[in-house]
């Protein structure tokens, strides 16, 4: 028979009965956050609102009397603050000067222009403001004569119909910025009890104005 001869097994020597174990998995370290690029410096807008510069004058003349007549037919007068000057013009000369402005972009020379010996109209031309003011009303200040004009409004008087008492005062600013206080003084000819061809022939004015400076 065979002898049976143990085997002993050195601790070093034992076969492992369980799976050995795994180390565990290597985590990385967590990413911090890098912080957001700086945003571009952008410009910071002007909030600042300009103030334009308020207007001076200076006194250019000073109760200048004025007159503009109501010429016949077709022709109309016109009368010019800034110069001062009242000329007559044809039908054919009032609209070649209405072309001439047009294509050079300027206004007419006339600030005021009375026509139509019927209904005689006093009227303003474009690029101007005015106010029609009672007597008691009219400013006697530069400043609050060239306030009133901007939003006065008015732009035409139909004279047959005689809206305009004497003393009745017109602000204007002119087409060159000009500030003007021109009171209705007196009418000529013209009969307000009459239904047509009534319009006073001449209105005469008492003028003051103030040129704008700079």
């Amino acid at each position: 028979m065979a002898a049976f001869i143990p085997v002993i097994w050195g601790d070093d020597d034992k076969p492992d009965d369980k799976p050995s174990a795994q180390a565990p998995p290597t985590t990385s370290a967590p990413t911090t956050p890098s912080s957001p690029p700086a945003k571009s410096s952008e410009p910071t807008p002007n909030t600042t609102t300009s103030v334009p510069a308020t207007p001076t004058y200076e006194l250019a003349y000073e109760d200048q009397t004025m007159s503009i007549g109501l010429p016949s037919g077709a022709d109309i007068a016109g009368l010019d603050f800034d110069a001062p000057a009242t000329k007559r013009y044809t039908d054919t000369e009032w609209e070649a000067l209405k072309t001439s402005t047009q294509e050079s972009g300027t206004p007419m020379q006339p600030d005021l222009y009375y026509d139509n010996p019927v209904w005689g109209y006093l009227g303003l031309l474009n690029g101007r403001n005015a106010a029609q003011l009672q007597a008691a009303d009219a400013p006697s200040k530069v400043e609050d004569c060239a306030r009133q004009a901007q939003v006065g409004g008015f732009t035409e008087a139909k004279m047959s119909e005689w809206p305009v008492p004497p003393k009745t005062v017109l602000c204007v600013v002119t087409d060159q910025g000009n500030v003007v206080k021109a009171q209705f003084v007196r009418f000529v000819g013209g009969d307000p009890d009459r239904l047509a061809n009534n319009a006073p022939k001449q209105i005469e004015f008492k003028v003051t104005m103030w040129k704008k400076v700079g």
